[in-house]
Formats: structure tokens, sequence, C-alpha cells
């Protein structure tokens, strides 16, 4: 019952963040987890698809490609730290 009631807290949190109303989670950070994750997705969608057909210099393009926008997002919400830091 404990785990189902953090479950449920999680989701109207997240509800909450996707909204207009005050949240415990920072609306930037989940938008752009859900960027990353559809992201990160979609390219190994098309490196499975296209595995077969791929050349080594294209799959560490692919490879190489997730782990750019990996770090750009990474110093997005670094930047967003130290933004928020800053105003308090």
């Amino acid at each position: 019952m404990k785990f189902y009631n953090r479950i449920k807290w999680h989701l109207k949190e997240l509800n909450k963040t996707l909204s207009h109303l005050p949240s415990h989670y920072s609306s930037k950070r989940i938008e752009r987890m859900i960027l990353f994750i559809n992201a990160l997705i979609l390219l190994d969608l098309f490196f499975i698809k296209q595995y077969d057909k791929l050349t080594t210099t294209e799959a560490i393009g692919i490879f190489t490609a997730q782990l750019i926008y990996a770090g750009f997002t990474t110093k997005q919400i670094s930047n967003d730290k130290k933004t928020d830091s800053d105003i308090k």
C-alpha cells in the first residue's frame, strides 16, 4: 500500500508539472527528459531496423549523436540549476 501511495503521488506531481499548477518537479527537466528518451528510442529503433545495412562508421555516427545529445541535455540541466540557485 505504501508503494502504491508513492507511485500515486509521483503521478499526481507529474500531472501538475505538465499543467499550470505548482509542482514539486521542474517542468523544464520533465520536458527535456521526455524529449531525450524519445530521441534515444527513435535512434535505437532506426539502428535496429537498419542494422544489417549500416557500416561501422554510420553506427559510430549514431552513437556519437546520442552521446552529444546526452551531453547537451546534461549541460542544459546544469545551466538550469545554476540559474535557479542565482534566483534564490
